[in-house]
C-alpha cells in the first residue's frame, strides 16, 4: 500500500508541478504579449512624433525661406528711404523726356505695417500727347522698384491728353 501512497502522492506532486509549471507559462505569455503589445504601441508613437517633428522641421525651413525672400524682395523691389530724392529726380527725367507739363503735383506721407515702411502718395496731372502718356506709364514701370498706380485718368484729344495720377511708393526704412 505504501508504494500506492507514493504512487499516488508522485501522481498529485506532478499534477500540482503540472498546474504549477502551466500557471506560470500563462503568465509568462500574458506578460509577454502585454509587454510586446506596449513595446509595438510605443514604436508607432515615436514613429508618429518623428514623422510630425519632421512635418514641423519643414514648415519652419519654409517660414525661415519666407523670411529671406521677404527680405531679398524689400532689397530688390521696394525703394529705400533714403534714395527717395534720387527717385524724384528719376521722375521728373521722365517728364522731361517725354515733354510732359506738370500741371499739379503733390506728395503725401503715412507710415505703413507696422511703422516698416514709409507710404508716399504721389498725386499728379501732367499734359501731354498720347505717345508721351502712355511712354511715361512703360517708363515708370521700368524703373525696377514697385510703383503702384491707384488711378489713372486721361482726357482730351490724342494730341492734347491730360492725365490725372494717383501713384502710391511704398519706402523702406
Amino acid at each position: 500500500m505504501k508504494t500506492k501512497n507514493d504512487t499516488v502522492k508522485l501522481i498529485l506532486a506532478l499534477f500540482a508541478f503540472s498546474t504549477l509549471f502551466l500557471l506560470f507559462s500563462l503568465v509568462y505569455s500574458s506578460i509577454k504579449t502585454s509587454s510586446l503589445k506596449d513595446l509595438t504601441e510605443e514604436r508607432e508613437l515615436f514613429e508618429k512624433s518623428q514623422e510630425h517633428f519632421s512635418i514641423l522641421q519643414n514648415n519652419m525651413e519654409d517660414w525661415e525661406n519666407v523670411e529671406k525672400e521677404y527680405l531679398k524682395f524689400k532689397d530688390t523691389m521696394m525703394l529705400r528711404f533714403e534714395d527717395f530724392s534720387k527717385f524724384r529726380s528719376k521722375l521728373e527725367g521722365i517728364f522731361r523726356k517725354n515733354g510732359l507739363l506738370k500741371n499739379k503735383f503733390s506728395l503725401g506721407y503715412k507710415q505703413a505695417l507696422n511703422n516698416e515702411f514709409i507710404k508716399v502718395k504721389i498725386q499728379m496731372k501732367l499734359k501731354g500727347t498720347y505717345d508721351s502718356l502712355k511712354e511715361f506709364l512703360y517708363d515708370i514701370r521700368n524703373m525696377g522698384k514697385t510703383v503702384f498706380f491707384k488711378s489713372i485718368r486721361i482726357s482730351g484729344t490724342e494730341s492734347d491728353l491730360t492725365g490725372d495720377f494717383s501713384m502710391e511708393v511704398y519706402l523702406v526704412r
